[in-house]
């Protein structure tokens, strides 16, 4: 046990959930575990909306790493005693922290739900932290994401499939034309490759929109993931 000022990031980033996931016939939610190009291990979620915000972190390219359940909080907040594990700790390139607890915004309705989100909110910003309660996000958008995480993975992929596909594209052309460019390779594989540039985040698209061969893409001038999926 330690006091919140004296936490050490690594520690927790390096660290195990500090409770388990409970997995029973008929529950209500839907937990499970995710592989992230993050961490390069699998990230525990309770929800299929914990999934979404996994998704989320691990596509960030200022995120370095994902801790799932990082502690326990507790303590007094004016004489109540709380005790409370947010869902997952977000380390950033910059060295900054976001701490995020994942509620649907129905809950946060609930007067002793708000207050613990409340009090674990003043008590990460006491350490210079941000927090985040997370609702959801855009269905476009995470539609999208779930689909492109197919190409997070370089041990599924053909990466002189994936440097063709890159050679091939040019901002302003959709992702049918470039995959009618690139010969010589299973159709399969040249399609798992846009996905993992996408994901990889050397080519852009307009994520609120639904993702289709006519999507758009842009290539940035110094096209490059702070990862590499693996």
């Amino acid at each position: 046990m330690t006091s919140l000022a004296d936490v050490e990031v690594a520690a927790v980033v390096g660290g195990s959930p500090v409770r388990k996931f409970s997995w029973r016939p008929r529950q209500g939610n839907y937990p499970g575990w995710l592989w992230t190009s993050t961490t390069r291990t699998l990230v525990g979620y309770e929800s299929l909306l914990e999934r979404d915000r996994v998704l989320l972190a691990d596509l960030d390219v200022s995120v370095t790493g994902i801790a799932s359940q990082p502690f326990w909080l507790s303590g007094r907040d004016e004489g109540v005693q709380r005790r409370h594990a947010p869902d997952y700790l977000l380390a950033c390139a910059d060295g900054s922290v976001v701490v995020v607890d994942v509620k649907p915004a129905r809950m946060c309705q609930e007067p002793q739900v708000s207050a613990v989100l409340e009090w674990t909110g003043r008590l990460c910003r006491s350490r210079g932290w941000r927090y985040e309660v997370f609702h959801g996000g855009d269905a476009v958008v995470m539609a999208n994401l779930r689909f492109l995480a197919q190409g997070r993975r370089s041990m599924f992929l053909d990466e002189e499939c994936v440097s063709a596909v890159s050679a091939s594209g040019r901002s302003g052309m959709t992702l049918g034309q470039i995959e009618a460019r690139v010969s010589g390779f299973d159709p399969m594989d040249v399609r798992a490759s846009v996905l993992a540039l996408l994901w990889r985040q050397a080519w852009t698209t307009d994520l609120g929109r639904p993702l289709s061969r006519a999507s758009v893409i842009s290539v940035p001038v110094k096209a490059e993931r702070c990862r590499v999926a693996s």
